[in-house]
């Protein structure tokens, strides 16, 4: 059980998670629960959620939208339980928390954005931090500059 775990990945999944994060490919978990394998996917460009659910090698869709939230629950009901499956993303981050009966079971989390939080200390790990975002910032600089020296020359 992945409950409440939270993961920087560098790649697509992260060793420990089920779970995988990229602009191509969407979101996409899996939990192990009771008798069934429950699979979340959710599109990256046009906001298609799907949340399926394998028993006995065979799977079907329980859940199908499309939303634009940043907080989105699918329920279904299986055995006579109620499953609820809350999707969260926003901003390099993706949180999916599984609920039977309105009790929470089994969560799990991906931080793909350039901070990073230590969870013993609770503090912000500035090296890592500085390192992911640096690059960037003077990229962006750089080409603020250039713009501007080029509307510069034009205009005079």
């Amino acid at each position: 059980m992945n409950h409440n775990t939270e993961h920087t990945a560098s790649t697509d999944r992260s060793e420990n998670s089920r779970m995988k994060i990229s602009m191509q490919r969407g979101i996409e978990a899996w939990f192990d629960v009771d008798d069934i394998t429950i699979r979340i996917w959710a599109s990256s460009w046009i906001g298609r959620e799907i949340v399926t659910i394998r028993v006995d090698g065979r799977e079907r869709v329980v859940s199908d939208r499309y939303s634009w939230r940043f907080r989105t629950p699918h329920e279904f009901s299986h055995n006579g339980h109620r499953y609820r499956v809350d999707l969260s993303v926003g901003f390099g981050k993706a949180a999916v928390e599984l609920y039977r009966d309105d009790v929470l079971i089994d969560s799990d989390q991906i931080n793909r954005s350039g901070i990073r939080i230590n969870p013993a200390t609770g503090k912000l790990d500035w090296s890592h931090t500085m390192k992911r975002l640096v690059v960037p910032l003077l990229a962006g600089v750089g080409c603020g500059m250039a713009f501007g020296y080029l509307v510069g020359v034009v205009l005079k």
